[in-house]
């Protein structure tokens, strides 16, 4: 999302999911959403087997039902890209949305990240850190480095403080110690992405994948493996990079 960040689905299954775009809305107003499509591992273009559809809704309440929601945008992915040779498509869709939060202002008044000189190595030393915070499973250094991110995800999808309080407090997966043999990948072999006018920052493996990425086993020995992702910024009058 312009002036936010992304939503990134990396399965090469066909699937069907509902994400809430309020996270990725920074204030009301005109919304600016970039969707790219790459290939499926292994393929270098996407192919004539490459199928998206994209339906936007805007939902009257939180409780609504399926029925009630209005369609507000949509895109299908066109035919016949596979002779262009393609490494990704790239489509825009502008629509308007009324929320009752405005995150602009913090992000106005943080630092430009891309103006400090050694901001790469600011951040990586950051995912470092929280990759050790996750190699530990220690759950309390994880909720409070995610406080921001977490409190940002309930305003904008405004989660009671009720359903909040009921919560399991090891809500993420990446320091769950119940998890054996558990392994990370290293801070490599990574990308940097700027957002939000280079308030925001993140780094990404070459797949798309989130760098901080877990493998292991769970109870029945099944391998498991995931990631989330780490958006950094820092905020006005600081020279730390914190979560977004």
């Amino acid at each position: 999302m312009e002036n936010n960040v992304d939503y990134r689905l990396t399965e090469n299954r066909g699937e069907s999911i509902m994400l809430p775009l309020n996270v990725m809305i920074t204030k009301s107003g005109k919304q600016t959403l970039k969707i790219k499509i790459y290939p499926k591992d292994g393929d270098q273009y996407i192919t004539k087997y490459a199928h998206v559809k994209v339906n936007i809704f805007n939902a009257p309440d939180k409780s609504s039902s399926l029925k009630d929601y209005k369609k507000i945008a949509e895109f299908t992915l066109p035919e016949g890209l596979e002779s262009q040779k393609l490494p990704f498509y790239e489509h825009t869709i502008d629509f308007d949305a009324t929320v009752p939060f405005d995150y602009s202002k913090e992000l106005d008044k943080a630092v430009t990240l891309n103006k400090i000189p050694n901001i790469e190595e600011l951040v990586v030393k950051k995912y470092n850190e929280v990759r050790t915070i996750c190699e530990k499973s220690d759950v309390a250094a994880y909720t409070s480095l995610s406080a921001h991110s977490a409190a940002l995800v309930y305003n904008t999808t405004y989660t009671d403080i009720q359903e909040v309080k009921n919560k399991n407090e090891n809500q993420y997966g990446i320091v769950d110690s119940k998890l054996k043999n558990r392994t990370f990948i290293p801070i490599e072999n990574y990308y940097m992405q700027f957002y939000a006018n280079n308030k925001i920052v993140a780094l990404w493996q070459r797949n798309h994948n989130p760098l901080l990425y877990l493998k292991g086993e769970n109870s029945t020995g099944k391998v498991v493996e995931g990631g989330d992702p780490l958006f950094l910024y820092m905020p006005e009058g600081s020279n730390e990079l914190k979560a977004w």
